[in-house]
This record gives C-alpha cells, sequence and structure tokens, in this order.
C-alpha cells in the first residue's frame, strides 16, 4: 500500500497503461485497518511532545491534539457521513497508487507471478520515486503528490493524518483542484513513459533505471557519485564507443548542469566528474582524494564548511551529489520528452 498525497473518492484511474499502474482509494479490509495506523500516528507525535515540553515548549502537545482531531478534519473538509466514525470516513477518502492492471501489463516480463514481490520494493514505489525526481526539474510536473504512507517501512512513523491535517488547516488549499492538478502529472508522465516503451530494449532500459533510482536513496558520498555517473554515462555515451567517454562526456554533459555553475566552467566540470567516475570505480581511493581537493578549489571556493556537521569531503560529496542528482533529473526529462532527440544525442 503506498499512499501520496491527494485526496477524495474516485474511482480506479489508469496513469500508464504499458505499466498498469493506476491511482484508486483503499479497498475495505486497509479501510477497516487504518485508525490503527492513525492512532499510532497519534501517539508517536504525543511521545515527542514530552520531549518538546522539557525544551519549554508546553504548548506543543496541545498543538499534537488539535491536529488529530478527526472530527474537525472531515468537517472542514465537507467529507461528514450520518452514522460513521470520521476515522473510516477519512480512510475513505485516501489514495493510493497501485499496479491495477498486472495481467496486460509489460511488467509480467520481470516476473509473470506478480507485480511486486514480497521482499522487493513494491513498484508503484518505485514509480514515485522517478516521477517525483521528474516533477523537482519540471514545471510541468511540479504537482506531483507525495508519499505519505508506504505500507512496507514498518520502522517509519506514518504521517498520513499529519500531513491531510497540515492541508486542511491552509484555508485557500484546494483539495480538488489539488487532486486534479495531481492526477494530470502523473497522467502525463505515464503517457510519456507509455509512449517511450515501444520495444523490449526500451522496457529493460527503463527498468534498470527505475530499480537504480529506487535502491539508492543516500547521497553525499562516494558510492552515490559513482551510482549516478554511471547513470548520466549510460543514457548519454554512444554504447559503440566501448566504454570510452573521454571528450564525449565534456561535450554532452554541461548542457543539463545547472546555472548554480558558471557557463565557462562547465565543460570543466564534466571532466571532473568523467574522472570521479573511473577513479571510485577502480577503488584510487589517492586520486579521488586529490580530486575532492582540486574540486573544492575549483567550485566551492566561497563554500563554509561546517565540520561539526560534516567532514569536508563529506560536504563535497553532498555538492557534488546535488548537481549530479539534478543533471541526471533533467536528462530523464528530456528522454521522456523527447525520445528521437535523446537517442540522436546519445548516439552521436
Amino acid at each position: 500500500m503506498i499512499l501520496i498525497s491527494i485526496y477524495g473518492k474516485t474511482e480506479p484511474i489508469i496513469i500508464s497503461k504499458k505499466l498498469g499502474i493506476g491511482i484508486c482509494n483503499p479497498q475495505n479490509d486497509w479501510v477497516e485497518g487504518f485508525p490503527n495506523d492513525f492512532d499510532e500516528e497519534y501517539m508517536v507525535q504525543m511521545h515527542h511532545s514530552k520531549n518538546y515540553k522539557l525544551l519549554d515548549h508546553d504548548d506543543y502537545s496541545e498543538k499534537i491534539k488539535n491536529r488529530y482531531d478527526y472530527e474537525r478534519i472531515v468537517e472542514t473538509l465537507k467529507w461528514n457521513e450520518d452514522n460513521k466514525d470520521s476515522k473510516i470516513i477519512i480512510a475513505e477518502h485516501l489514495v493510493e497508487i497501485q499496479v491495477l492492471d498486472f495481467e496486460h501489463s509489460l511488467l509480467k516480463k520481470i516476473n509473470p507471478v506478480l507485480d511486486s514481490p514480497t521482499c522487493e520494493m513494491q513498484y508503484a514505489r518505485k514509480f514515485m520515486t522517478l516521477c517525483m525526481r521528474l516533477g523537482s526539474v519540471s514545471s510541468c510536473w511540479s504537482n506531483i503528490p507525495m508519499v505519505t504512507y508506504d505500507s512496507d517501512e514498518l520502522f517509519t512513523t506514518p504521517m498520513i493524518i499529519n500531513y491531510l491535517s497540515a492541508r486542511a488547516a491552509d484555508k485557500n488549499f484546494n483539495f480538488k483542484e489539488d487532486f486534479t492538478l495531481g492526477l494530470s502529472c502523473l497522467k502525463q508522465i505515464g503517457l510519456k513513459i507509455d509512449n517511450f516503451l515501444s520495444s523490449d530494449k526500451d522496457f529493460w532500459l527503463f527498468d534498470y533505471i527505475i530499480n537504480a533510482l529506487s535502491e539508492d536513496q543516500q547521497s553525499g558520498n562516494a558510492y552515490h557519485v559513482f551510482k549516478t555517473m554511471s547513470l548520466i554515462e549510460m543514457l548519454l555515451i554512444n554504447p559503440s564507443n566501448s566504454g570510452r567517454t573521454q571528450g564525449e562526456m565534456e561535450r554532452k554533459l554541461p548542457r543539463f548542469l545547472s546555472d548554480r555553475i558558471d557557463s565557462s566552467q562547465k565543460t570543466l566540470y564534466a571532466e571532473y566528474m568523467r574522472k570521479f567516475r573511473n577513479k571510485i570505480a577502480h577503488g584510487d581511493f589517492e586520486a579521488v582524494s586529490k580530486l575532492l581537493k582540486e574540486y573544492r578549489n575549483e567550485f566551492m571556493k566561497n563554500f563554509w564548511y561546517d565540520e561539526f556537521e560534516y567532514s569536508k569531503d563529506n560536504w563535497t560529496y553532498g555538492n557534488i551529489s546535488l548537481e549530479l542528482d539534478e543533471a541526471l533529473n533533467k536528462i530523464l526529462c528530456y528522454m521522456l520528452n523527447d525520445k528521437n532527440a535523446w537517442e540522436y544525442l546519445r548516439n552521436n
């Protein structure tokens, strides 16, 4: 079960036909179980409020109680139904994203039995990870909903009511408009993906990307830099060049780099990233250490390092990760928005 931050009663709606992904309201058994999740969320928040009270935040527990006033939420949103518990009403208005049509989806190529085997990350969560990355760099997809609950995250505090209540408290927030905008963004991305997946080769490339993005949630270290650069190379470098990237990376990557990097330094930046990827891959820690120092001198001249928080090297990896993640997201947008242009760039 993956819940997203749009709300309202809806018929099942397919977002991507080829992946079988869609949205719907929770089934009855989940609806009946959600009040327990709401109670758990409330108790954890009240426990935290005791710590805040020790820090002289006496009003925090009262704020928590108001935030978890289920009747008030239902009344504010005009979801009232006679003789029905407020928690059940809220649960019925939650929206989940899942594989609704596995039988007619390309996901059967991966596993003919099930779209999300029980010991693997749910495919809907992988899909949302991709969507949120695309939305972070595209103004057209800026209304991508957030994931508010993942049933597989057993040690993570549910934040279903916390998020819903915060939005309900905003008198200017329009739930119906937000639902429409969020669904529209998801459907646009779903259509782009469907158009991209025109062959088995396209599907296996897409599957590789969506898995790589989902399995790497950590940033700010050498391995994240290596993995991100490997994906960038896969998407930009001509596969017939037998792994040779020198010159080609310097020519192609700069167009996807942010304006935080001066245009006169973008080619040099791409050169450094190519070197970082290669030295990390070969375990040449001495060369990596040298490159980190050179990078700081070139691209972080006015950066303030709080070494009570991170070491200088980890601040540097964090800075690199920020830039490379954004560049990768832009490349993915480019690939899905114009497959022909992306293929031409990659092969030339």
